[in-house]
């Protein structure tokens, strides 16, 4: 057996020690037992782990967001908080897995991971270097939250938040890999800075999309209203772009070159409402997107290599995923076969493959 978990953070964001502690079936409890077994050096961080787990589980509330008190939130971190604090971490990370979006509120969540700013102020402030933690919305979900100087973000699914705890009292940088739409609340003195893939983007107050996914060598900005500088990290000759409302500014990070469009900026910030339009997306993004919005496993065999460039044009609201498959296949040459595949590499249920090929 690999030695994959180490530390305490390794078991934090592992779905099956989520599950595990959760449920504690006798599949997991099986495999966990031997793993431990096998490597007894790891098990004092798993135990650190599961005592962070348990303690957010124990927020569970079917209740609308309303109607849990923030009291019972921030006491619930500061005793979690507090069995966890002896870690030398430099990072505070709020991340859940999927087992936990499954039966904890989206809403609840992130409540806790706001509550959890000013403690960590008391806890941080204390130190030279500046500690951050992150907000991570997991594949097939999305979610929004307020920051502590008022903005509110719109977080698309696969993708993390993060800034620091010196956030509007030195600085408002927020890093962002994925996609999110902010409605920045307006500070002259004080302007927010996202840093997405090497990208910068400086504003007062506007409201406007970022997406710069890791695995993508491109940033797009979509300015929606107000006003927005566009430059690289690390390029000191202070050369920025400014983008008026209605401008998309693409920034390749190969070239280093930025192509800006005006169109329907509406279509790109849809999602947040949701709804997913795609406009000309050739097929190896629309795949990409889909594997993000579904939590599915697509891929492209080889004789697609022809049509990854196809492009389509539709929308989806409610759609089940292979109605949106049976649609590409109708608009180009192209079919699927689904394949349902277990974790362990065994057929089973607990994971769909969908396979697109040329006909």
């Amino acid at each position: 057996m690999e030695k994959k978990y180490i530390h305490t953070d390794d078991f934090l964001f592992c779905e099956n020690f989520n599950e595990y502690v959760r449920e504690n079936s006798p599949k997991q409890q099986k495999m966990w037992d031997g793993y431990f077994e096998q490597f007894p050096e790891v098990k004092y961080s798993a135990e650190i782990a599961r005592t962070i787990i348990e303690g957010l589980v124990s927020m569970e509330d079917k209740t609308s967001v309303k109607e849990i008190p923030d009291s019972r939130l921030h006491n619930q971190f500061e005793e979690t908080w507090d069995k966890f604090k002896g870690e030398k971490s430099k990072k505070v990370r709020i991340q859940v897995s999927k087992v936990m979006w499954r039966s904890i509120a989206v809403a609840a969540v992130l409540v806790f991971a706001l509550l959890m700013y000013p403690v960590l102020n008391q806890l941080t402030n204390r130190n030279v270097t500046p500690e951050y933690f992150e907000v991570y919305v997991p594949t097939a979900k999305q979610s929004q939250i307020t920051l502590p100087d008022g903005t509110k973000v719109w977080v698309n699914s696969e993708t993390k938040i993060k800034y620091s705890n010196q956030f509007n009292t030195k600085e408002r940088t927020i890093y962002l890999a994925g996609e999110a739409f902010f409605d920045v609340a307006k500070n002259k003195e004080l302007p927010l800075q996202v840093i997405a893939n090497d990208a910068r983007i400086k504003v007062t107050g506007t409201q406007f999309n970022v997406k710069g996914y890791p695995d993508e060598d491109k940033v797009e900005t979509v300015l929606v209203e107000g006003r927005v500088e566009l430059s690289r990290v690390g390029d000191m000759s202070g050369r920025s772009i400014a983008l008026q409302p209605g401008d998309k500014a693409i920034l390749n990070l190969g070239t280093n070159k930025v192509g800006i469009s005006r169109e329907d900026v509406l279509d790109d910030v849809a999602w947040k409402d949701g709804k997913t339009m795609y406009r000309n997306v050739v097929l190896k993004d629309v795949c990409k997107s889909l594997s993000r919005k579904y939590d599915a496993e697509i891929v492209l065999s080889g004789d697609t290599e022809n049509l990854l460039m196809h492009p389509f044009t539709f929308t989806i609201v409610n759609e089940t995923l292979p109605l949106v498959l049976d649609y590409l296949c109708k608009a180009a040459p192209l079919m699927y076969n689904v394949e349902y595949i277990d974790e362990d590499g065994e057929k089973g249920i607990e994971k769909i493959k969908y396979t697109i090929s040329a006909r």
